[in-house]
């Protein structure tokens, strides 16, 4: 029972401490500020963003991807330690659970600015078309958060139970038999928990692949790509809250478990870079680049790209595949940190590169919704970058991540008892 007394003694020193108080401040009121600038957004419409007929996903897209990519891959490397019985994982593993529910709760929030009439969303499901990826994308994802929940409880419960909290949902038995019990149905749900976190980014992977009249997006890549890119973000998420976490004693592992982990994320940005190279010499090789792959290199797009590729693929595996760097826990977490850079840019130049030009090139084009230079409201293609009210209006959704992550690891117990 040490664990539990441990995270009980921390409690109110925690509680009471004043950065908590002012963490947990900054986080409302940058909720408070999303929300009016949302409310806004819906007495206005659409036209506050920088979306037009051309551009329709934006910001709010790149997001959802992005943070649906963070939750699997979290709960990639909870169940597949779990499943193969990788004890080092033990101390983060409850992190990783949490990580993953509260990322996939706001990858599901992250849609619905991008509705121009949010209650719309309910037609998903009385007039579900099976044959779309976007209701694939939806169920799986609903689906997905509920594993997680689950997950989640069956490896807190014994411990909330032990604390009398609410939480444990009227279980009493804290023996070790009833520990015992629990973590053999971990181990059975680690078997559909896996599978779930490969198919909500595959799903999400088809909507882009699945898309014939978009030559940048449609390809049989684009899943194993997108699950690579998953377990890259994921795990460099893991690695940077865990280091944190650690600070105020919620867990505690020791420095060779975030060595591991650096050598492991480096081995995830090996095979990122792979897939990122097939995809691009496939497009570009044949000597007939297409627009998306030129605009890559040379073109509008090009500054991210290099990004990508330098910030958050040849940095951070440098800095993690040299043995006497990665023994350090701040070179681990500022590889981690450039990782997760580089894979939002990814899915950013996914975005404005896949919808920067019509599908038929052919003028007058698409409606913008404002004259341009040449005094025409339409054109070809076009450069998408996201306004004001968007950026507002996404940096509360994550501060709600952030307060919802702070209060789990505030009241949850994270460190894992085991019995013989």
């Amino acid at each position: 029972m040490s664990s539990v007394t441990t995270d009980t003694t921390l409690a109110p020193a925690a509680r009471g401490s004043r950065g908590f108080a002012v963490w947990i401040g900054v986080l409302v009121v940058l909720i408070v500020v999303g929300l009016a600038v949302w409310i806004y957004q819906l007495s206005q419409g659409l036209q506050t963003t920088h979306m037009r007929d051309n551009v329709i996903w934006g910001l709010y897209i790149i997001t959802f991807m992005f943070f649906v990519g963070l939750s699997a891959g979290g709960l990639i490397v909870a169940s597949a330690g779990r499943l193969f019985n990788v004890e080092r994982f033990t101390p983060i593993v409850r992190l990783a659970v949490v990580e993953a529910t509260v990322t996939i709760a706001t990858a599901a929030i992250l849609i619905i600015p991008d509705l121009g009439h949010p209650q719309r969303i309910l037609n998903l499901f009385f007039h579900a078309h099976w044959l779309s990826p976007m209701i694939w994308d939806v169920t799986v994802i609903l689906i997905y958060l509920v594993l997680s929940l689950i997950y989640l409880w069956l490896y807190t419960r014994r411990d909330l139970a032990a604390r009398g909290s609410w939480m444990a949902l009227g279980t009493k038995d804290t023996s070790d038999a009833a520990r015992a019990h629990d973590y053999h149905l971990t181990y059975i749900l680690a078997w559909i928990a896996l599978p779930a976190a490969v198919l909500v980014h595959s799903i999400t992977a088809w909507i882009f692949g699945l898309q014939i009249s978009r030559g940048f997006w449609y390809s049989a890549i684009m899943p194993p790509l997108f699950i690579s890119s998953a377990l890259v973000s994921g795990l460099a998420l893991v690695v940077i809250l865990a280091f944190v976490v650690r600070r105020t004693g919620r867990i505690s592992f020791d420095d060779d478990l975030g060595r591991f982990l650096g050598g492991l994320l480096a081995v995830f940005l090996a095979v990122e870079a792979f897939l990122l190279l097939s995809e691009v010499l496939a497009g570009y090789y044949p000597g007939i680049p297409t627009d998306a792959v030129h605009q890559l290199f040379s073109g509008r797009y090009a500054p991210g790209f290099a990004v990508e590729v330098v910030v958050g693929l040849v940095v951070p595996f440098v800095l993690l595949a040299v043995a006497a760097w990665r023994r350090r826990p701040q070179v681990v977490v500022v590889a981690s940190v450039l990782a997760l850079i580089g894979i939002f840019v990814h899915r950013a130049n996914l975005i404005v590169i896949g919808l920067g030009r019509d599908p038929i090139a052919l003028p007058p084009g698409t409606p913008l919704g404002t004259p341009q230079a040449n005094g025409s409201s339409f054109a070809v293609s076009s450069v998408y970058f996201p306004s004001v009210w968007e950026f507002l209006i996404v940096l509360g959704i994550v501060a709600l991540s952030a307060l919802l992550f702070t209060l789990a690891v505030r009241y949850l117990p994270l460190k894992e008892k085991r019995t013989a």
